[in-house]
C-alpha cells in the first residue's frame, strides 16, 4: 500500500471551502463546483504557497465559518469525551481544532500548481436521503491521482455540507478522533487534552 502524504488532504479541505460557497445543489454538484472555486482562489492569488499562516487562517474563517458546522465536526473529533466537556471547552476546542487544521494543511500549499483536474462520481445516499458519500478522484500533473470520499449531511435549510473526508482510504475524522482519545488516555482530563492537542 502506498504511503499517503499528510498534506494531500489539503485538496479535500480546499474543495470543502468551495463546498461552502456553492451550498444549495445536490452533494455531487457541490463537490463538482469546488474545482472551479479552487482555481479561482489560486488564479486570483488569494491562495499562494508561502502565505503567512495568519492570512491562511483568516481566509479559511471567511470562507467557512458562515456555512460549515465546525462545532459539529469538533464534537465528532472529541467523540465520547464530548459529553465530559463544558460549553466553554467545546468552544475552545473548536477554535484550537480550526487552527491546527490550517497549520497542518498549509504544508501542502507549495504543491498547488500540480492540481490538474477532479472527477466526481455519483453520490451514495442513506435511506433517509439525509447523508451522502461522494467519491472524487484528484488528478495531478505527472500522472498521480488520489481517491477522496466526502461524507456529507443536509442541513435543515437544505444545504449539503461536508462533515468528514477519507483520503486514499485514510479516514481523516477517525485519525483525529483517535488522536483526541490518545490525549484522554494520557491525561484523563478534557482540559489537558485540548491544551495538548496538536502538540
Amino acid at each position: 500500500m502506498r504511503r499517503v502524504n499528510w498534506w494531500w488532504p489539503l485538496w479535500a479541505v480546499l474543495a470543502w471551502w468551495a463546498t461552502a460557497v456553492h451550498a444549495g445543489p445536490g452533494p455531487e454538484q457541490v463537490i463538482q463546483n469546488s474545482y472551479t472555486s479552487l482555481r479561482q482562489l489560486i488564479d486570483s492569488r488569494q491562495l499562494v504557497a508561502g502565505m503567512p499562516e495568519e492570512q491562511l487562517f483568516a481566509l479559511m474563517e471567511r470562507e467557512l465559518t458562515p456555512v460549515v458546522d465546525f462545532p459539529r465536526v469538533a464534537r465528532k473529533v472529541m467523540g465520547k469525551y464530548a459529553r465530559r466537556a463544558s460549553n466553554e471547552q467545546h468552544l475552545r476546542f473548536t477554535e484550537v481544532f480550526k487552527k491546527t487544521l490550517v497549520s497542518t494543511y498549509s504544508k501542502g500549499l507549495e504543491h498547488l500548481d500540480r492540481l490538474e483536474a477532479v472527477e466526481v462520481a455519483a453520490p451514495v445516499f442513506n435511506e433517509q436521503q439525509s447523508l451522502a458519500k461522494v467519491p472524487m478522484t484528484i488528478r495531478l500533473t505527472g500522472g498521480e491521482s488520489y481517491a477522496v470520499v466526502y461524507s456529507m449531511f443536509i442541513t435543515g435549510e437544505g444545504s449539503w455540507l461536508v462533515e468528514n473526508i477519507v483520503v486514499e482510504g485514510v479516514n481523516i475524522g477517525l485519525v483525529m478522533r483517535n488522536q483526541f482519545a490518545h490525549y484522554m488516555d494520557q491525561y484523563n482530563d478534557v482540559e489537558a487534552a485540548i491544551t495538548n492537542w496538536g502538540s
